[in-house]
């Protein structure tokens, strides 16, 4: 099995949408939980919906009526699961946030059941990045500015859980990775982000759309540097 087919079948872990009972209920803040599966999977289609929106258009041009349309829902629907549009934004942080995390988790679980793959993990991880910034653009673009407007910590979901995961996998290849055994985990969590906040930059806000192998050899080196400047 190639780098590029488990580092698509890691992607595959985390989906546009989640089914009924996936994870822990972790919208409760902004929601209450349905409490029917048909609920909850109308749920999910209105989070779907919405982020399948963001990716051509701001999330200030998005109604709640084109929302509900491409949900095939109504907007009395909606409005029995949401307090507001905000609520859905709100939601769409928090999920993508866990899917970070199941994803890297998955990653994790691939890695010890083939680990022939750990020494070629930076470069399975950089790809995830790259998908993860060119399939989530459009919800990661509306919640910077989400964030930049509010002035405040309450559109952060994705940062925790990708912190989360990240250090759990850097703690993994501390362990079993050839070049990193003896490092610091918060050293290669740290290249990891920054390889990730460098991807988002260049894939969302960048001037230039760089060819993806070029960037993934431009991140590879990154990490690298990144990797040498902790020892």
């Amino acid at each position: 099995m190639t780098t590029q087919t488990i580092a698509g079948d890691a992607g595959r872990a985390m989906p546009g949408g989640m089914t009924a009972g996936f994870g822990p209920w972790i919208y409760d803040r902004w929601v209450t939980r349905p409490a029917q599966n048909r609920s909850e999977r109308t749920f999910f289609k209105i989070l779907d919906a919405a982020e399948a929106l963001l990716a051509a258009r701001s999330w200030h041009e998005v109604s709640v009526q084109e929302i509900v349309r491409g949900a095939g829902a109504s907007v009395g629907s909606f409005y029995n699961r949401f307090a507001d549009k905000e609520a859905v934004l709100h939601c769409l942080d928090k999920r993508l946030g866990q899917e970070c995390r199941q994803t890297i988790d998955s990653l994790i679980e691939e890695f010890e059941r083939a680990p022939v793959l750990v020494e070629v993990a930076p470069g399975i991880v950089i790809s995830l990045f790259i998908r993860l910034c060119h399939d989530r653009r459009g919800v990661i673009r509306a919640l910077d500015l989400a964030a930049k407007m509010a002035g405040d910590d309450r559109f952060s979901g994705l940062v925790p859980g990708f912190d989360a995961a990240v250090l759990s996998l850097s703690r993994f290849l501390a362990k079993h990775h050839e070049d990193f055994r003896g490092q610091a985990a918060d050293h290669i969590a740290r290249a990891f982000r920054e390889s990730f906040w460098l991807a988002r930059e260049t894939i969302l806000y960048g001037r230039e759309t760089l060819p993806e192998k070029q960037l993934h050899a431009s991140l590879m080196r990154h990490f690298g540097a990144s990797m040498s400047l902790a020892e």
